[in-house]
């Protein structure tokens, strides 16, 4: 990183008692802050982060990135400015700028961390290879971007980073400041609805992205999108589409469990990984096909991808006393929750016992109800066993629709409806999914009851 000297010229900042140090990593979170770390006083809704000043030094920072000096311990290397979060974002500016590195920018209404997580292991010899840099979690906000890109080492020669958006125009300043060479779109659904308002609307959000793609750049795309398919005249540069029933790179669907086998015929690959489901088969698409692009051989891409470590609470089979949860928890919106039911019900024998635990999906606007309704619709067409809704829209949707298979239960109660239901046959499967507000991922670790997070025992169906 920059000395602090540098930093505060580059923010136009005030430097306090400042020295030459070069700050180890730039850090929004006291928690987290080790010796030689810069702490970012940011404001936020809820709390402000100068309350944290001592804190931060208390635990070695080398210093500190203010907007209110009054609030600062007797500490070296205070930069003031007027505001943190535009200082830090012209820090990561500034720090984008010095990186030599290919960038690569992920968005989309699903798979994003998936298809990121999936592409930087397709990339990567060995685990550990320090050249491709994969954002830390899904730092993908007008936050979370510039803290991953300041996480960059100059060292990496390729980076890859997710780009979010809840309202309109936010996609632009993140793909200005990103300023990436290769713009990914995963999918186009109703996702964000709240700030978005409809499906046209995301689509126009997440091809800014692709728009900003410089002329001698890469857009990947899911060609199964038809909003996607409809701007392939837009594109202003180079164009890989890539899809399940449209694009350059077209995959088959081989096997679905116990493990997602896909097949290509240009190029010659069969992509074998430890991943489930037609979504992900779509981001596995993804991910090879922009890894080829990026020079990886089609035999170290089909290698690689068998070794993949699927990334929690997003589709993962995990195993439980009386069967395999799926453990879906990370969030929800119609188009994954339809995929993940559609899995389920083509997942097991006849005699297993399938059951959804369907967790409310927020933010999708003045619809909400009626993609809750569209959603407990499905569960029961597929002839889903036990459907256990969670959350007040969800709630609603099963009394307004009364079903057999649906239970009404207390929340603190779930677990226990779940668990009784599966441990009287022989074999089941338990999808829980819902938004992430919903902290699903508790119910799991009931249901589990501390046992083993390790792939479940899938087949299919017999």
């Amino acid at each position: 990183m920059f000395p602090v000297g540098k930093i505060a010229a580059v923010v136009g900042g005030r430097l306090i008692r400042g020295d030459a140090t070069a700050p180890t990593r730039i850090v929004h979170d006291s928690r987290a802050v080790r010796e030689g770390d810069l702490f970012v006083a940011l404001r936020g809704r809820r709390v402000d982060g100068h309350t944290f000043l001592t804190d931060a030094f208390e635990r070695g920072a080398c210093g500190a990135l203010v907007s209110n000096p009054s609030l600062v311990p007797d500490a070296r290397n205070v930069i003031v400015v007027d505001d943190v979060l535009a200082a830090l974002q012209r820090l990561a500016g500034a720090w984008r700028g010095s990186l030599g590195a290919t960038i690569v920018g992920i968005t989309g209404s699903n798979g994003k961390t998936t298809t990121r997580a999936l592409l930087a292991h397709l990339l990567r010899e060995d685990p550990a290879e320090a050249t491709v840099f994969s954002a830390p979690k899904n730092y993908n906000t007008e936050i979370g971007l510039p803290l991953a890109l300041l996480a960059m080492p100059p060292t990496a020669s390729i980076g890859l980073f997710e780009l979010g958006a809840e309202r309109p125009g936010d996609i632009p300043p993140l793909a200005d400041l990103l300023s990436p060479q290769i713009g990914l779109i995963t999918s186009i659904g109703p996702s964000h609805l709240d700030g978005l308002r409809t499906v046209e609307a995301v689509a126009t959000e997440k091809w800014a992205l692709v728009e900003r793609l410089p002329s001698d750049g890469l857009a990947v795309l899911n060609a199964d999108s038809p909003h996607l398919r409809a701007r392939l005249a837009e594109t202003p540069c180079r164009c890989l589409t890539v899809g399940l029933e449209h694009g350059r790179i077209r995959g088959r669907i081989v096997r679905e469990v116990p493990r997602l086998v896909v097949g290509v015929d240009d190029p010659p690959l069969r992509l074998d990984c430890p991943l489930i489901g037609r979504l992900n088969a779509t981001n596995l698409l993804l991910a090879a096909g922009t890894a080829h692009q990026l020079g990886v051989p089609t035999e170290a891409i089909e290698r690689r991808a068998q070794t993949f470590d699927p990334v929690p609470h997003r589709f993962q089979p995990v195993t439980a006393p009386f069967g395999t949860i799926l453990d879906d928890t990370y969030n929800a919106n119609p188009a994954s929750t339809a995929g993940a039911l559609r899995t389920l019900a083509r997942l097991g024998g006849r005699q297993t016992r399938r059951v959804f635990v369907f967790g409310e999906m927020r933010d999708l606007g003045l619809d909400a109800d009626r993609y809750h309704r569209e959603i407990l619709d499905l569960a029961v067409e597929l002839n889903v066993d036990l459907i256990v809704p969670v959350g007040e829209r969800a709630t609603a949707a099963c009394r307004e629709r009364p079903s057999p298979s649906v239970a009404l239960v207390e929340g603190g109660q779930v677990a226990d409806a779940v668990r009784r239901f599966c441990q009287a046959g022989e074999e089941a499967l338990v999808l829980v999914k819902g938004s992430r507000a919903l902290e699903l991922e508790r119910l799991v670790d009931r249901l589990v009851g501390g046992g083993s997070s390790s792939q479940g025992p899938l087949r299919a169906p017999t």
